[in-house]
């Protein structure tokens, strides 16, 4: 059961969850719509901050479009309360990667496992779509829970000193990452399909 009201323009889902649902937050993940950007960007605003577009991950984005299959959000009673994008980048000598972020829940909706489901849903597509290796900038507390690993001892880093310690990569076919190294840096040419 959900009930929804609006307060300062923002929408607000309650759900009552049944005791076999706990763990499961009743959302549902779609595809991230033109009309959801500015609901993203606010979400994504309120969880980070000025790193939205002042960071590593902001650079690594900058010059790209992102990868609509795997741009998704959270919905409840119609209302974004999360988001999750992913971003074409090139790895070393020109190794196609997805950068995955900023994963962002709005404030009112956070402690539910929505994030989990969020990432969870994208690596899948993303292995179901073909791609080969995720990275991100993050915590290792939160993302090596997934599979992600520290990039550094792999000799896979960022131009820039900030954040290497905080870039992490995810194989998501066995040996995608065997015997790659180097700079993680945008990919502003779109793939030829």
């Amino acid at each position: 059961m959900c009930t929804v009201s609006r307060h300062h323009d923002r929408c607000y889902c309650r759900f009552l969850f049944l005791p076999d649902f706990r763990s499961f937050p009743l959302v549902e993940i779609i595809e991230e719509r033109p009309r959801d950007r500015l609901a993203v960007e606010t979400i994504a605003r309120l969880s980070l901050g000025h790193r939205l577009v002042d960071s590593p991950a902001a650079r690594l984005r900058q010059g790209s479009r992102k990868i609509a299959e795997l741009s998704l959000v959270a919905l409840e009673g119609g209302c974004v309360v999360a988001t999750i994008r992913c971003w074409p980048v090139l790895i070393g000598a020109g190794t196609r990667a997805i950068q995955m972020g900023p994963v962002a829940v709005d404030p009112d909706h956070r402690g539910r496992g929505i994030s989990r489901v969020l990432i969870n849903t994208t690596l899948e597509r993303a292995r179901a779509l073909g791609h080969r290796i995720v990275v991100l900038i993050g915590d290792a507390d939160l993302y090596g829970r997934y599979g992600f690993e520290p990039a550094l001892p792999r000799d896979i880093t960022l131009a820039e000193t900030r954040d290497r310690e905080r870039l992490h990569v995810l194989a998501l076919v066995p040996d995608a990452l065997a015997g790659l190294s180097g700079v993680v840096r945008p990919d502003t040419i779109p793939a030829l399909r």
